[in-house]
């Protein structure tokens, strides 16, 4: 539920009809998610990296969701309006958004290789049945890599 959720939150930050839904709703959803991968990583005995990875990321969105002051579509831009892209942060706050989607685009390279288990393949073993796919950490490594895309896009 928690995913699904989160999902639609974000999907609500990049399309114009998003402008309907209050920012601040957004920012709490992704704070209640980081507070829950926080504790989760926190109270996990061993394989801390995946919380923390989590932690991270939702607390990357809550500071899209916070840094980015106005709904591009409703500042009159033309071509591509996305209503949680406000206009570009300065100064640190652009800094800060450029190294977050930074981490989350090299975190979402590591999650696809993951996926496609590159790590583990060999010349011998390249067929479908010897190396399946792991499409879960795929769908983390394409969603890690567009939030960071869309954070270097603010910066």
């Amino acid at each position: 539920m928690l995913h699904l959720v989160m999902g639609l939150s974000m999907i609500a930050m990049i399309w114009p009809w998003g402008a309907a839904v209050p920012a601040a709703a957004r920012i709490v959803i992704f704070m209640m998610s980081t507070g829950w991968f926080a504790v989760r990583a926190v109270w996990t005995p061993r394989g801390r990296a995946l919380p923390v990875f989590f932690a991270t990321a939702t607390g990357t969105m809550v500071w899209m969701g916070a840094s980015t002051p106005g709904h591009a579509s409703a500042g009159g831009h033309s071509g591509m309006d996305m209503a949680g892209m406000g206009h570009a942060p300065v100064g640190c706050a652009g800094w800060a958004s450029a190294l977050l989607g930074g981490y989350l685009v090299l975190a979402g390279v590591w999650w696809v290789g993951r996926g496609m288990r590159v790590g583990g393949l060999s010349t011998a073993t390249t067929d479908a049945v010897g190396c399946p796919l792991d499409w879960s950490a795929l769908c983390h490594g394409v969603m890690s890599a567009g939030m960071g895309i869309a954070l270097l896009a603010m910066a």
